[in-house]
């Protein structure tokens, strides 16, 4: 059985179940790289969010309906959500700039201050 994992630090998703042991995650990509832009019923109109993780989007709202679209969200545009260019920053100041750059299947960031990771 596959699953996916998403870093609520970073927010670099893992699959697991693939092929017994392995890990991998996607690489690292720019901030208007990275993020789709979310789609809902009752987002507000004029502004653009950027898809999170889980029906939710980068600023934090939370509805059943949001979804990823196929478009791109890029922080640098003139309706870009405030909120959701201040996480897509703060989350790609987390990315270790060793890693940045790279396109390789397997990478092992830092962990989150205090945190006891990786288990293996």
């Amino acid at each position: 059985m596959k699953e996916r994992w998403a870093c609520s630090w970073c927010y670099a998703w893992t699959e697991l179940g693939a092929h017994p042991g392995l890990v991998s995650r996607s690489w690292y990509e720019p901030a208007h790289l990275r993020w789709e832009r979310a789609e809902a019923a009752e987002l507000p109109t004029g502004v653009s969010h950027a898809y999170g993780w889980f029906g939710a989007t980068l600023c934090g709202m939370q509805r059943e309906d949001v979804v990823p679209t196929p478009y791109p969200w890029v922080p640098e545009w003139d309706d870009a959500c405030p909120g959701c260019r201040a996480a897509a920053v703060v989350i790609d100041s987390r990315w270790p700039v060793d890693v940045r750059g790279e396109k390789r299947e397997r990478a092992r960031p830092a962990p989150p201050p205090g945190a006891d990771w990786p288990p293996f």
